[in-house]
């Protein structure tokens, strides 16, 4: 029998045998272990370093990328009610003002509970379901955009000095499908191209033009000439020269070198394949192509566009750069589309044709058209070839497209 156990010190002792220690592992399944957890270690580290060389690639990639240095933007300020100026002094304030929509406009003050600037509140009072004149104005401005004439013809005026509109119902109809389509100019714009009257001809029949001369009853298609921004962006377009990207910065001389005063303001004029809409507007001097034609105006509000035909206009269409750059892009690529089909025999004239119709107007050429661009083709040829021409074919297919690119079919819409 074992002996009792004694007090040592305040340490109780015991007689049982000690139990043996578990078997240590033996160094080689340490090692193998060790190796093992070393390297998926040294896998994730790799996987964290592609994943790192990522990331500032992307990084590289953002940050090369022209970003606005500025921007606008509304800051909330503390909202408070202004004060009566007694005869206009800001010196002599009077009684204090609290703020609400305009007297002429219903005079509704804002609630209690506002505490910021009013700004979402006018929004919502302008878009409320009672008020339909906001979607009324938004979608004559659609139907201008499309038609080239609103159902107002007047789209900043449809006050008392404004026209009439020629369809009081259908802009009705459309303002409140517009309101129950959340507002979405999509919707309302694929509602009006799937209309029966945005499909109609823009070649009316002699009964319709002696009934209404100025198709306000919509009886055919208005034929409208493109607008200036509209043009040369086509013509980029079609000569494959347009560059899709946002417009970058434009190239400013050092600011160490402006002198400019009201005597002398800045004016230049600077080379861009990007669409009109990132072009430099100046104020004092507009770009001479927009201006030429019949672009807004910047300074002033221009609801619509007011279309002139000018000599000055099929001048520079015959002899501008501009115009001739393209030609030759669109000539070179009817070239390399010529190449690229695979077919071993050359390009013919009559190949050459469909392409340029096919890509400067959107559709086949007809047969008298065909008939008489071959024609025009053999007699430039010809000529060309005469007055020493070393490629008279080519400048030949050139002159065509400059053709194309200055013709009423390019420059209208049907």
């Amino acid at each position: 029998a074992p002996s009792p156990p004694r007090d040592i010190d305040n340490v109780v002792g015991d007689t049982v045998a000690l139990q043996p220690l578990p078997e240590l592992p033996s160094q080689s399944g340490l090692a193998s272990e060790t190796d093992a957890l070393r390297g998926r270690l040294k896998d994730e580290l790799a996987d964290l370093a592609a994943q790192a060389e990522r990331l500032a690639k992307s990084r590289d990639e953002i940050s090369a990328r022209w970003r606005y240095p500025t921007a606008y933007g509304v800051s909330e300020g503390t909202p408070a009610d202004a004060r009566m100026q007694r005869r206009g002094e800001p010196d002599r304030l009077g009684d204090s003002v609290p703020r609400r929509f305009l007297d002429v406009l219903g005079g509704d003050r804002l609630p209690a509970e506002v505490g910021g600037s009013g700004r979402e509140e006018l929004s919502e009072w302008l878009t409320r379901p009672s008020n339909p004149l906001t979607a009324r104005v938004l979608v004559n401005r659609v139907w201008h955009h499309l038609f080239g004439q609103g159902l107002v013809s007047t789209p900043n005026d449809f006050g008392v000095r404004g026209t009439p509109p020629t369809h009081p119902e259908l802009l009705d109809f459309l303002a409140a499908e517009f309101m129950a389509d959340g507002w979405s100019i999509k919707r309302l714009q694929r509602r009006i191209l799937s209309s029966r009257v945005y499909r109609l001809s823009s070649t009316p029949g002699p009964e319709l033009v002696a009934a209404d001369p100025e198709n306000r009853l919509l009886g055919h298609h208005r034929r409208r000439p493109l607008d200036a921004e509209s043009i040369r962006d086509a013509m980029l377009a079609v000569s494959g020269q347009l560059n899709h990207a946002t417009g970058g910065p434009h190239p400013f001389p050092d600011v160490k070198s402006w002198g400019f005063s009201i005597h002398y303001p800045f004016h230049a004029i600077y080379d861009s394949d990007h669409r009109s809409v990132f072009l430099m507007i100046q104020r004092a001097r507009r770009h001479p192509f927009l201006a030429l034609f019949d672009a807004a105006d910047p300074n002033i509000s221009t609801p619509t566009h007011q279309p002139t035909i000018t000599p000055t206009q099929g001048l520079y269409l015959m002899n501008a750069p501009f115009v001739h750059a393209q030609a030759t892009a669109l000539e070179n690529r009817l070239s390399e589309n010529a190449m690229g089909t695979g077919s071993a025999e050359p390009s013919t004239p009559a190949m050459i044709i469909r392409q340029a119709y096919r890509i400067a107007l959107g559709r086949w050429p007809s047969d008298e058209e065909m008939v008489e661009t071959q024609a025009f083709l053999e007699e430039s040829a010809r000529w060309l070839s005469s007055a020493g021409d070393p490629h008279p074919t080519r400048s030949a297919n050139r002159a065509l497209c400059r053709v194309l690119l200055t013709s009423n079919h390019f420059l209208y819409i049907d």
